[in-house]
């Protein structure tokens, strides 16, 4: 009798699944991020029954009504405000791409391997003498500072995804090998041998006598892991295929090398790579595209990687036991990224392809849930559970290309081969999501800069002016389109914008108006000058990162670093970073454990109210960078204590 096992509980690459039973003589506050789950998803999805562990949570203790996420709607901007309870103006992470003074103008860094400028959480609460970890939590990164006790985050990729034909050849009767190169840069280039002496079966090795090797068959996973000169671990997962007997057509798929960073006590970084193994990839959207992989087998890459963090997690909470312990999935916001088909005005629209696409992200949503119910098991009578997300998701149609606006105008100069001439260039755009930030190649801030500072304000407003005129022909539903799903939905409901609309004649009729009438429209949404109070928050993103003019992209727009065509490349398709108001980028925050009453938070909260209620709780007074406010649904019971001890 086989025993049919949910690919949520496997871990298929033959690491071994540390699940330790619930502490009970130690409390842990914990934050687990979501990246990109919005909140009319999520309710959407537990009122379907699709997500138990999320409605034990709700039933148990409380979750937002009516909480927003800060702007710039972006993933570091939003966890750095989770981590500090500090604005953009504050911890430095203005977008995704960050442009720094005193570099060249087209120069700029990821955000998510930068620093915060303000001190997070866990790096505070550690000087107070509690122990704090983090895992993945983006800006915990701890090459840059502000480090908890024990910390895992992203590292290098040493090699991209490859699929590889074997060729095997014959040594004996029974037994045939393959070998191929692995070329992975700083002095790392190494030769993966293979060999097969009883058919199905495969012994692969970094070393030709086969020590060390690692067993697999045919069309199983395996994994090859290895030292960097770092002292990091670096590895990949691989799989073997073949339709013939003789393995003439064997090809073997293999994912990134990938590596990771492992910060802590003495031992610490050995402990969790002898446990758990190298630092796996997240995904594999190029071997997907390229039909290397099946959907499914892309699926057991992601899962994989979420039950790497659960282990990981739950292991240092067991073993080491944190006061603080902040953790990060990714899984949601990426399928959104990719398969958020839901408005009829989106590139290849149709109505089946949408219900396939949805279906990759509600696949997301249930393995967020399944990671959270193996935490929910391991959740002590006195921890605290915090659930957030950063921001969620709305789909884009469209792409804006700032850089090819200042190009018309004579503002970005290039040269005949397409690259940026900076010593003509008065001005660039850094994009990301739905915003971008323009830079003034100002002298004596940008490196080479030309404009003298007495030419700053005419050049900032005439950039301003240059995007206020900005118009575009609204996008519009196709016909085909249109035709295919108005007849059908003619009395019941019509969808346009995304939003549902009474059913009945005249909802027809508004709808058929709007969707062939001729109409142009501005679609940037605001165009946010350096020094005014014209943006979503109250003042400014006052910050050296911040561009001169910050362009916000209106609803089912984004912005592009390069040319602004209307074909959009795959992942285009739900984006996130402008107005935080808009209900499709709204966050999640659950809280369960101790002291937490069953209800609901009907207090309007935002992301930056998260630490300093985890200051309360914890009894630390917060620096005097943070901005948010404790929430009073969860602390007020700890602010009586407080009240009482003083």
């Amino acid at each position: 009798m086989k025993l049919k096992v949910s690919l949520f509980t496997i871990l298929f690459l033959s690491f071994p699944s540390i699940i330790l039973g619930a502490e009970s003589n130690h409390s842990t506050d914990m934050v687990i991020s979501f990246d990109g789950m919005r909140h009319d998803f999520l309710e959407e999805y537990m009122e379907q029954q699709q997500l138990p562990h999320f409605k034990q949570v709700v039933s148990r203790g409380k979750m937002a009504d009516n909480i927003r996420t800060i702007f710039p709607s972006l993933t570091s901007a939003s966890h750095a405000a989770i981590a500090t309870g500090a604005a953009s103006g504050a911890t430095g992470m203005v977008s995704n791409e960050l442009h720094k003074p005193n570099k060249k103008l087209t120069d700029s860094e990821s955000a998510f391997y930068s620093g915060l400028d303000a001190k997070p959480l866990w790096s505070v609460v550690r000087k107070e003498g509690k122990k704090t970890a983090t895992i993945l939590f983006p800006g915990s990164n701890p090459k840059y500072g502000h480090q908890a006790d024990y910390s895992i985050y992203y590292g290098n990729t040493l090699a991209e995804s490859e699929l590889i034909s074997l060729g095997f050849k014959k040594n004996t009767k029974e037994r045939q090998s393959a070998v191929f190169p692995l070329k992975i840069g700083n002095g790392h280039n190494l030769k993966v041998y293979v060999t097969t002496e009883t058919p199905g079966e495969f012994y692969l090795s970094f070393d030709r006598n086969m020590q060390n090797k690692e067993k697999v068959s045919l069309d199983e996973w395996g994994s090859l892991s290895f030292q960097t000169h770092d002292k990091e671990m670096a590895g990949f997962a691989f799989k073997i295929k073949a339709t013939k007997p003789d393995l003439s057509d064997a090809k073997l798929y293999r994912t990134a090398v990938s590596s990771g960073v492992v910060k802590g006590p003495k031992h610490f970084k050995e402990d969790i790579y002898k446990h758990f193994g190298y630092f796996p990839i997240q995904e594999d959207d190029k071997a997907l595209d390229k039909k290397w992989i099946t959907r499914k087998e892309y699926e057991e890459i992601s899962i994989r990687f979420a039950q790497w963090t659960t282990d990981v997690s739950l292991y240092i909470k067991k073993k080491y036991k944190p006061d603080l312990l902040f953790f990060y999935y990714p899984q949601i916001d990426h399928e959104s990224h990719k398969y958020l088909l839901s408005d009829p005005r989106q590139p290849g629209y149709t109505s089946d392809r949408s219900k396939q696409y949805l279906s990759y992200i509600r696949w997301s949503y249930k393995l967020a849930d399944e990671m959270l119910g193996q935490v929910l098991a391991e959740t002590g009578q006195d921890d605290r559970l915090f659930i957030v997300s950063d921001h969620g998701m709305e789909p884009v149609h469209s792409r804006l290309s700032p850089n090819e606006e200042l190009e018309k105008k004579g503002l970005l100069v290039k040269y005949n081969n397409g690259k940026v001439n900076i010593k003509k260039s008065k001005a660039f755009a850094v994009a990301s999501g739905s915003i971008a930030h323009v830079y003034i190649n100002l002298k004596g801030r940008e490196e080479g800069g030309i404009v003298d500072q007495t030419q700053y304000d005419k050049i900032q407003k005439e950039i301003a002016d240059i995007f206020k005129g900005v118009e575009v022909d609204e996008k519009k539903i196709p016909l085909t389109t249109f035709f295919s799903i108005a007849p059908i939905q003619l009395w019941g409901k019509i969808v346009h914008n995304n939003e549902k609309l009474p059913g009945s004649f005249n909802s027809f009729t508004k709808t058929a108006k709007m969707t062939f009438f001729h109409k142009k429209i501005h679609p940037y949404d605001k165009v946010i000058l350096t020094g005014t109070d014209n943006s979503y928050e109250k003042g400014q993103i006052q910050h050296p990162n911040a561009g001169d003019i910050i362009l916000v992209a209106q609803k089912g727009y984004y912005m592009a670093q390069g040319s602004g065509d209307e074909v959009m490349e795959p992942g285009d398709l739900g984006n996130h970073g402008g107005n935080p108001s808009r209900k499709e980028l709204r966050p999640v925050f659950l809280a369960v454990g101790k002291g937490i009453k069953k209800g609901t938070i009907d207090t309007k909260i935002s992301t930056l109210d998260i630490a300093p209620t985890l200051y309360q709780l914890i009894g630390i007074q917060p620096p005097d960078f943070v901005e948010g406010k404790a929430i009073g649904e969860l602390t007020e019971k700890a602010e009586r204590k407080v009240q009482q001890r003083d």
